[in-house]
């Protein structure tokens, strides 16, 4: 028995995310967005129309622009690549929200590329599109997947906030300390 749409609690909701393994499909682009809703709706037992599953699914992100106001300053000093966990309804809204994803280079995107982070391979594909001899430097805000990056060569750090970053980048030579 269905429940009706909109009662599923945030609980249940977040616990179907994390649990989900169709989350894992649609972040890998095994799953297309409308069977991935439809998977979803009914792991939660709600009835929504797919534009609307589509709004809530995307309704949760906000512009950190202490950190996306970096990009301008390490794009003068660094290759700047997007290695991201997301699907195709989080990244289009991204997109068309936001201006920062224009400041990268290149993009490796879970869902284009068939796998995720922690996976070996989607940092493989990473350093693939760097420049060769180039120094690289890796950031993440989720442990697991700053040690799964070291374990691939990669020098990681982990993202707390625009400040540590901005020490972390000074530490490593790509921004100066001058002028703080």
């Amino acid at each position: 028995m269905s429940a009706p749409a909109g009662s599923a609690s945030a609980a249940v909701i977040v616990e179907a995310i994390a649990k989900g393994e169709g989350k894992q499909g649609f972040d890998t682009g095994h799953l297309s967005p409308e069977q991935f809703a439809a998977r979803f709706c009914a792991a939660i037992g709600v009835q929504l129309p797919y534009s609307e599953f589509a709004d809530i699914w995307c309704d949760i992100f906000a512009e950190q622009r202490d950190v996306t106001g970096l990009l301008d300053e390490i794009g003068k000093h660094a290759d700047l690549v997007l290695l991201s966990n997301t699907d195709p309804l989080h990244f289009e809204y991204i997109r068309s929200h936001y201006g920062f994803l224009e400041k990268f280079g290149r993009l490796v995107l879970s869902y284009e590329v068939g796998h995720a982070k922690p996976a070996a391979q989607i940092f493989e594909r990473a350093l693939g599109k760097c420049a060769p001899g180039s120094r690289v430097i890796y950031f993440d805000d989720v442990p697991e997947y700053v040690s799964a990056a070291r374990a691939c060569g990669l020098p990681a750090e982990q993202f707390v906030d625009a400040a540590k970053l901005r020490r972390d980048l000074e530490q490593f030579g790509v921004l100066s300390r001058i002028g703080r």
